[in-house]
């Protein structure tokens, strides 16, 4: 029952204003309660996208004025990001990031960060780093509406939907998931096809003029044209990624210093 809640909530057509649902919350409120409106929401919302449990900051709420539901919840996720909400420049070309199984042979790791909002994605020396996703019922239809309100809202910067192309580049297939699931940035709870196809689905016919990742998938596009991270990458993967390969590379090691040292004392 508690999953019909959430996907009614936060279907845009459903948005009652928030000063309506503040004015009913007063006349209906028991006098015990001492939590306000807002914390409630936030509370009963904090885990729709994510199975960790994040503080409340009650604080980024301060000066904003809230529309409805849907838009507390966006702003949920977009607040927590505080100077980067308009940081990216519009002078760098949009260049789309490659799946994640391209990225990893490339040298590129993942790293899954705690952060209160899934839209805190950072490039940081060769590694990717993503707050956890969860991904179950109410996923697909939380995205879906965020991106739809950020298309009919004026002004609304378009973060939602530039995440969810996001990950749209990333994941291409049941390779890519397993690759986000083994960092733990991916946590799915539904069939891997219908993950894979309705993130696919998901943005497409939305407006992206002003795309928030632009400079990080630049950064990761560029740093994929390096040889060395490829090189490392290949090393690792065929020669260090078992037990008994490693020991062989020691032994070979070994074997080559040996004969290097023999090769020295003979000519003296």
């Amino acid at each position: 029952m508690l999953q019909f809640l959430y996907h009614d909530l936060i279907l845009l057509e459903n948005q009652i204003p928030w000063f309506v649902l503040e004015l009913l919350f007063s006349l209906t409120r028991d006098s015990f309660e001492t939590k306000s409106l807002l914390q409630l929401a936030l509370v009963f919302f904090d885990n729709i996208f994510s199975s960790e449990k994040s503080p409340i900051h009650l604080s980024l709420f301060a000066n904003q004025e809230i529309q409805h539901i849907l838009d507390l919840l966006r702003s949920s996720l977009v607040l927590p990001l505080g100077e980067q909400q308009g940081q990216e420049e519009s002078s760098v070309s949009w260049r789309p990031i490659p799946s994640a199984t391209s990225i990893k042979e490339s040298g590129i790791s993942f790293r899954k960060v705690t952060s209160p909002s899934i839209l805190d994605v950072k490039f940081r020396r060769g590694t990717l780093e993503m707050p956890s996703i969860l991904v179950k019922e109410t996923t697909e239809p939380a995205l879906r509406n965020l991106i739809r309100y950020e298309q009919c809202y004026s002004n609304c910067p378009p973060i939602v939907t530039s995440y969810s192309a996001l990950l749209d580049n990333l994941i291409n297939n049941e390779e890519d998931m397993e690759e986000l699931s083994k960092s733990g940035i991916l946590i799915n709870c539904l069939n891997p096809h219908d993950t894979i196809q309705s993130f696919k689905m998901l943005y497409h016919g939305a407006l992206l003029k002003d795309f928030h990742y632009r400079k990080l998938c630049w950064e990761v596009n560029e740093y994929q044209q390096k040889l060395w991270p490829k090189w490392r990458a290949f090393y690792i993967r065929n020669y260090l990624a078992k037990p008994w390969a490693i020991f062989s590379q020691i032994v070979a090691t070994i074997l080559i210093l040996l004969a290097l040292l023999e090769t020295i004392y003979f000519k003296k």
